[in-house]
């Protein structure tokens, strides 16, 4: 296992996920046409969409590192990213059992019916391993991990039924299609009492913050464009050192030009891998249909299909500056955002169908959310620290690392204080999970019945 583990980590996801598609694509008995026609546009969308979020973090960098300084920043742990803890977490002694722990607790809950969603966004099965890594270094039990990799996969699927409804109808995805990314959809969660929250805020409540409301009211500065566009400029004239004005400002104003260009790039790259995965989401809905006559399975994939959606874009550059400053001014915290700043749009794209597209209320409720779980990567920052010098790629002696995926997860910090209770709060825990499931499946079936009963 440790050899295909590396192997995984060695090819990238733009190779590993066509390639298990292509074969999903045969078994299911497509054509080599299709399933390769297929595979390839699958593979090229994750190196669009890789390169536009990886442009979009180098020409941020320079600013949010000025940011950083000038708040004076002397944090001791480093936020490495999603992409080296994906290689810590499938390097990792977890990252051996992560695939079929994982496809095992899938088919025991569809057999149970705790879930309608088939998963088979398997790269991103990297989370549950590093978050059971983590937690098997803080807690020093092997089974913790385990059960906390496994417990996670459970909470992932169920919210990718709980978020299909919404998703399908905000981002027009095709039929069938769920989002079953670990991370996305813990915050998925959290978005509906915060939406409560905001719902009885007297003057919160009366924001109608949509991309669509912002671009009618302000004409040309609420496209999206425009609004990366100056995004961009106010983040450089802040983050840029002004020893030479002339300098600062054409480097705020290029900046504003690469995030318009991001605005406008991600909803395009998104749409490739799109056309790829429609075939395969179509496939797999007609096979588990006829062994399923009775449900609406669905089949669970990666945030990427959601994230070029400007009410996801708008939130997301918005969110990393405030995550910056905020890293430096709470008291007690020992991370300093970096590596994952550009992964927000793939950790809030849940959340965003929730609060109705409203920026607004999407950038507030994720303040609160990263901004409190900073304290929690600063609590696993050693345990985070341990499994990256043992198993990340480029690890140095002396240099403290830290994540805010998967360290920063609400789930992390509620996994690791299970632990201190023992197997029988995971017991617990576990039971909780899936009585939520099994209700939330009931809520669902009666709604599609009244639903039925009026047509």
């Amino acid at each position: 296992m440790a050899i295909i583990t590396q192997f995984i980590n060695d090819i990238g996801n733009f190779i590993f996920i066509p390639v298990i598609f292509l074969l999903l694509m045969k078994v299911l008995g497509r054509s080599w046409s299709e399933a390769t026609q297929s595979a390839m546009k699958v593979g090229i969308g994750f190196i669009a969409l890789s390169m536009v979020v990886t442009f979009m973090l180098e020409k941020m960098q320079p600013a949010i590192k000025g940011l950083a300084a000038k708040t004076g920043s002397s944090l001791s742990a480093i936020d490495v990213g999603g992409a080296a803890t994906a290689v810590m977490g499938f390097g990792s002694s977890m990252g051996a059992i992560i695939i079929p722990l994982c496809v095992l607790t899938n088919i025991i809950m569809l057999v149970l019916k705790i879930t309608d969603c088939v998963n088979v966004d398997v790269f991103n099965l990297h989370q549950n391993a590093s978050m059971g890594a983590i937690v098997y270094a803080y807690s020093g039990n092997f089974i913790y991990g385990v059960l906390t990799a496994a417990i996670f996969h459970m909470i992932a699927l169920i919210g990718a039924d709980l978020g299909a409804k919404n998703n399908n109808s905000f981002y027009d995805l095709p039929k069938g299609v769920s989002i079953s990314h670990p991370v996305a959809n813990t915050y998925l969660y959290f978005a509906y009492p915060f939406n409560w929250l905001f719902d009885h805020i007297p003057i919160v409540r009366n924001w109608d913050a949509t991309a669509e409301s912002i671009q009618k009211k302000f004409g040309i500065f609420g496209d999206p464009t425009m609004v990366g566009f100056l995004i961009g400029v106010v983040l450089g004239l802040f983050g840029y050192s002004w020893n030479s004005p002339y300098h600062a400002i054409i480097n705020s104003l290029q900046l504003g030009m690469y995030l318009a260009a991001v605005m406008l790039l991600l909803p395009k790259m998104t749409s490739i891998m799109m056309e790829g995965l429609v075939p395969l989401s179509n496939a797999v809905r007609k096979k588990m249909v006829k062994r399923f006559p009775d449900r609406e399975i669905t089949v669970g994939m990666d945030t990427a299909l959601i994230i070029g959606n400007p009410a996801v874009i708008a939130p997301a550059l918005l969110l990393i500056p405030i995550i910056v400053i905020l890293a430096v001014i709470l008291p007690g915290n020992k991370v300093m955002p970096m590596g994952d700043l550009s992964q927000f749009v793939f950790f809030i794209a849940a959340m965003v169908p929730v609060f109705k597209g409203n920026i607004i209320r999407t950038w507030l409720a994720s303040v609160f959310l990263f901004g409190g779980g900073l304290y929690i990567a600063s609590w696993m920052t050693p345990a985070t620290n341990q499994v990256f010098q043992q198993f990340g790629a480029g690890a140095k002696r002396g240099v403290m690392y830290s994540s805010l995926n998967p360290s920063a997860n609400p789930l992390t910090g509620i996994f690791a204080a299970i632990s201190n209770i023992g197997i029988l709060g995971y017991i617990f825990f576990g039971i909780l999970v899936i009585v939520f499931g099994y209700w939330l499946k009931k809520r669902e079936r009666k709604h599609i019945e009244i639903d039925n009963a009026t047509e």
